[in-house]
């Protein structure tokens, strides 16, 4: 039941992201090679992305940059070969420390910029409790 209604939301995410987005132009009245859709799992270890290739001659390429730039993960999601034109890939951050991140992606002349940010919340101590009676 749980990963039917996973699965039920992702869908429902991926059909509208994306397919609100196939008639898109970017700021200069270009057509949009490709969209994009980033959220967390529900465990917030892990995040989605979604992309959907509007334009099969170009790659779609997917970099993770830390807060300093530097390439954390690189690499083609969609090819210009891909006989694909979407993909959902699952990326598992638990390994990752605190602090901002940046998904990078490009194809042709597009580029997105998604940033996010991991904290971890401070450990509350417990509270005691008086009761009288």
């Amino acid at each position: 039941m749980k990963t039917s209604i996973k699965s039920l939301v992702s869908a429902l995410f991926l059909t509208v992201a994306l397919s609100s987005s196939v008639l898109a132009t970017d700021d200069h009245g270009q057509k949009k090679v490709f969209g994009v859709a980033v959220y967390p799992t529900v465990d917030a270890s892990k995040l989605w992305v979604v992309l959907e290739k509007y334009q099969s001659e170009s790659a779609v390429n997917l970099v993770l940059l830390d807060q300093y730039g530097g390439v954390l993960h690189q690499e083609i999601l969609l090819g210009k070969r891909s006989k694909r034109n979407a993909c959902r890939q699952q990326f598992d951050i638990s390994q990752l420390p605190d602090g901002n991140y940046t998904f990078q992606i490009t194809a042709g002349t597009q580029k997105e910029e998604i940033p996010f940010q991991l904290g971890t919340p401070a450990k509350q101590e417990p509270t005691r409790l008086i009761a009288i009676n």
